[in-house]
């Protein structure tokens, strides 16, 4: 007894009767199998089985074996292409009337007969034998008489082809013979002639005999002719009975070089007693000066389209670049099809109250100041003005952007107003220290008064010590309006570093943040102007600090300063565990007045730095990642060169 078939192995045809058994019965599958029957069972009732393509009757013709299924009446599948016996007890007589009124072979009784049961079965394998063969020869049939239809098909298209060309060539005959076709020919706007198999024109329009000559008996004469290996176009559908098409130059009556369109076209008569082809000449020299034109006209607006002092981009309205001048390629690392704000700010959002999306609303031009970044990370100012562009049928499809790099202008306007902002700030630190030395001079008065010695000292201490800190600070002030030289001095690294770490402790240790410095590798000295180095390497820690305060993701903060020297570079790192920074503040950190503390923060602080770390020749490369800390690596040359413009500072994020 085989196993009852899975839906992909129950397929094909076979000569042995299949029985599918689906009740439990022993006895009855004996039967059978000594009956010689190919016997299939299973476990319950099949009325899920009419899912399965290789027994249902939606499954093609020939795919699955004619089958007789074997069952009793609650044990019937729902619906299945196969001959369905029924094994019935008296009591399920009424079900089984059911089941044969809606299509089952026979019934059989219970208890059943051994022969009447197998006659039973055979009987119904030979009507499901028959039912097979009748659907596949029906296939058989409607797939030869798809197949013929095609063919017919294909036949009958040859054919009305045939009459079209056949209409036509009767039509070109028509026109060679009678006057009056033949006068309509000979206006054809370009130049036509019929050519006989001997080499004669039959007839030509105007056109071609006023190009050509007025009999142009010879035709026309091609610049190729003299060429190795050179058939004439009228010969070549001659010999081929086929169509022709080339660009040549020909020449005409006078000589006259001229780039032309042949086109040749056999022509044969119903009778075949003619047989021409027609010859037609289109002058393209008048197209080809037009497309030289536009070419030179294309490449004029393209290279004032490059060359133009600003970035220029045409965006669709899904804000994607679809052009963009050369200026603009160079600095934003163009890519076609990228959306703008990702090639100017390198998010995935559009720019509030964008003026490409305005200008797409209204249809009006508009205005707008935006900073971005280009490829080296660097921030720049733009001025953006927009302007429609339509189709031609009037609909706006695309929006010119011009953007003009106001950077140098914005850096003089932040170089003046930061110029103030420290004026101002500093203003209070000197009427402290004024007042402090008006304290000292009233000191030094009364212990001169009074001849007391210890007061004079303490007087003049105080006086000196205010006027150092006046004088510094009036060097900061001529440093940075002024753009005073650097006065670089041999510095201690080990010293420099200690005093730098001393700066923040206080800060830091009253917070409970770990400050650790390590500077074993430190050796040495190096060349810097240490008041405005030591105030820009301040700026960095202290930030440093910041960012642990405002982290309230984790509980144990630290500040980690670590300083080795190599052969030619002192190497300062700070490095914490504070709140980070995304790429937007990476990105901005180094502007003027731009700050990620809110109110408490100034914006000036980085920009300083910045500012003194360039100017001694020095980088600063900046890791950062939002919630796992920030990484300042300021790398400082131990000698600082004689002469040239220092380098621009770099921000690796």
């Amino acid at each position: 007894m085989l196993p009852f078939p899975s839906a992909n192995s129950y397929n094909g045809t076979s000569d042995t009767p299949s029985v599918l058994v689906t009740f439990d019965a022993p006895d009855v599958v004996a039967l059978l199998d000594r009956a010689g029957f190919r016997v299939l069972t299973s476990q319950g009732p099949l009325g899920g089985l009419c899912c399965i393509p290789s027994l249902s009757a939606a499954a093609p013709a020939g795919m699955a074996a004619p089958t007789v299924i074997l069952a009793r009446p609650h044990t019937v599948p729902d619906f299945l292409d196969s001959e369905v016996v029924i094994l019935a007890y008296p009591e399920e007589f009424s079900d089984a009337a059911t089941l044969l009124d809606e299509g089952a072979s026979a019934m059989v009784p219970e208890p059943y007969n051994p022969a009447l049961l197998l006659a039973t079965i055979r009987k119904a394998w030979d009507d499901a034998t028959m039912r097979h063969e009748l659907r596949r020869y029906q296939d058989d049939s409607r797939k030869v008489a798809h197949e013929q239809a095609a063919a017919m098909l294909q036949d009958e298209r040859i054919a009305a082809a045939g009459m079209i060309v056949e209409g036509l060539s009767r039509a070109m005959l028509e026109a060679v013979e009678d006057a009056k076709c033949a006068q309509y020919v000979a206006q054809l706007p370009t130049h036509a002639a019929l050519h006989e198999r001997g080499g004669s024109i039959v007839a030509a329009n105007n056109a071609f005999r006023g190009r050509f000559g007025p009999d142009a008996d010879r035709g026309i004469i091609y610049q190729s002719a003299g060429n190795e290996g050179w058939v004439h176009p009228v010969e070549e559908t001659f010999t081929t009975g086929t169509s022709c098409k080339r660009c040549e130059p020909i020449f005409t009556a006078h000589g006259e070089e001229l780039p032309a369109l042949i086109y040749t076209f056999p022509i044969r008569g119903p009778e075949r007693e003619y047989d021409l082809v027609l010859e037609i000449a289109v002058d393209v020299s008048e197209v080809e000066a037009q497309q030289q034109k536009l070419l030179t006209v294309q490449k004029q607006y393209r290279k004032l389209f490059d060359e133009a002092p600003c970035f220029i981009t045409v965006q669709d309205r899904d804000l994607r670049v679809v052009d963009a001048n050369r200026r603009f390629k160079e600095q934003f690392s163009f890519t076609p099809g990228a959306r703008c704000h990702e090639l100017y700010k390198h998010c995935s959002e559009p720019c509030t109250d964008c003026p490409i999306l305005r200008t797409f609303e209204d249809g009006q031009s508009h205005q707008a100041e935006m900073q971005v970044t280009n490829n080296e990370g660097t921030p720049c100012n733009i001025l953006v003005q927009t302007a429609p562009i339509y189709d031609e049928n009037g609909e706006l499809s695309r929006v010119i952007e011009l953007s003009t790099d106001i950077t140098m202008i914005r850096q003089l306007q932040s170089h003046l107003a930061s110029l103030g902002i420290m004026l101002g700030s500093m203003s209070h630190g000197m009427k402290g220290l004024l007042m402090a030395i008006d304290g000292g001079a009233y000191r030094l008065e009364a212990g001169l008064k009074r001849e007391d010695i210890e007061r004079i000292a303490s007087g003049w201490t105080q006086i000196r010590e205010k006027l150092g800190s006046l004088r510094k600070m009036s060097l900061d002030i001529l440093d940075y309006a002024k753009n005073r030289e650097l006065v670089p001095v041999q510095t201690d690294s080990k010293t420099f570093a200690a005093k730098l770490m001393d700066t923040v402790r206080h800060k830091a240790e009253s917070n409970n943040i770990a400050l650790t410095l390590e500077m074993n590798l430190a050796h040495g000295t190096f060349e810097a102007d240490t008041l405005p180095l030591s105030s820009a390497l301040t700026n960095i820690l202290d930030n440093a600090v910041d960012a642990c305060l405002f982290d309230r993701s984790k509980t144990g903060h630290s500040v980690l300063f670590r300083v080795w020297c190599n052969e030619t570079e002192l190497h300062m790192v700070v490095e914490d565990n504070g709140v980070g920074m995304d790429r937007q503040v990476r990105e901005n950190m180094f502007t003027l007045f731009f700050s990620s503390k809110g109110h408490v923060g100034t914006g000036i602080g980085l920009f300083y730095a910045h500012d003194v770390i360039t100017r001694h020749h020095g980088q600063i490369m900046v890791e950062s990642e939002l919630g796992r800390g920030s990484c300042f690596h300021v790398r400082l040359p131990l000698r600082q060169p004689v002469t040239g413009a220092a380098p621009s500072a770099i921000c690796a994020c």
